[in-house]
């Protein structure tokens, strides 16, 4: 049912955010000018956030390996502590391959999945990740997998492409006229500040309605991994993952557009405050205790 219902909120949403401002300022005229019909203004709507969706989907887990700089673990790395907790608990859930494992370079404490399907799929984790303790660091990888068996990863990651796609052009090129670039330096994947505004103006304008339903389905998914947690490790090992997170907040600095939705730690910026990606961190310790 999922499967079905967020993609059609999501189109219906943003189908209903352009209506408001095409009727707001009148656009009509000039839209039917260009010897296309409202009509068929909607149908290249339509495809083009389903062609989005796709290209985010299919190509998600190559897109969240360079969005972060992700360097992926090859066969010399098969006895890495991190590659072992993977591939034990890839067993345990009962995944058919096991994912990508890869590190970003990044102090944050931060890991997340992203991929079409479980056999094409890639966990990344922060370097910050790494000093965490063995069960902090099982309570969140298996939270992560969970998400991949569940399709939930995949699920968002489609619906985040009808959105994103919708804007990524236009955002893109007013961050280019303003001066700025996607990368702040050369090996750098966090997002610069004048992208991050104009991303955020240009979702407002064009997608506010479609992106809320993305971000419902974005609070839902870390909800359901915490479900996971608990359904394995009990309270205790849900309260341990929580207090986890919430203890090293402070150490997010890692800002990647593609990929905030997706990973298991973020602080919201007062501009997202109103279409939160995550569920409050209050909440979720509510809900372990």
């Amino acid at each position: 049912m999922k499967f079905i219902a967020y993609p059609l909120l999501t189109l219906l949403g943003v189908l209903a955010t352009v209506s408001i401002w095409v009727n707001l300022f009148h656009m009509q005229p000039a839209l039917e000018a260009t010897s296309l019909s409202l009509t068929e203004w909607v149908y290249l709507a339509i495809l083009w956030m389903l062609g989005g969706g796709l290209f985010s989907w299919a190509l998600s887990r190559d897109i969240a390996i360079w969005s972060t700089d992700t360097d992926i673990m090859d066969e010399s790395d098969k006895d890495h502590p991190l590659v072992l907790k993977v591939n034990a608990l890839v067993k345990e859930i009962g995944l058919p391959v096991n994912p990508l494992v890869g590190v970003y370079r990044s102090p944050e404490t931060n890991i997340f999945t992203s991929g079409p399907f479980p056999k094409r799929s890639v966990l990344s984790v922060s370097q910050g990740f790494l000093k965490l303790s063995d069960e902090e660091q099982n309570l969140l990888i298996y939270s992560e997998l969970q998400k991949i068996k569940n399709l939930d990863t995949a699920l968002l990651v489609f619906c985040h492409g009808m959105t994103h796609g919708f804007v990524l052009y236009i955002s893109r090129l007013l961050a280019f006229l303003l001066g700025t670039s996607f990368r702040q330096t050369e090996g750098s994947s966090s997002s610069t500040y004048p992208e991050i505004i104009v991303n955020v103006i240009t979702t407002f304008f064009l997608t506010l309605f479609g992106s809320v339903v993305v971000f419902a389905l974005s609070r839902a998914r870390h909800r359901r991994g915490d479900q996971a947690v608990l359904a394995r490790y009990g309270k205790a090992g849900l309260e341990t993952m929580l207090q986890t997170l919430s203890r090293t907040a402070a150490s997010l600095e890692h800002y990647d557009l593609f990929t905030i939705a997706l990973k298991a730690n973020h602080k919201a910026r007062f501009w997202e405050s109103p279409m939160p990606s995550h569920p409050s961190m209050k909440n979720r310790l509510r809900s372990a205790a």
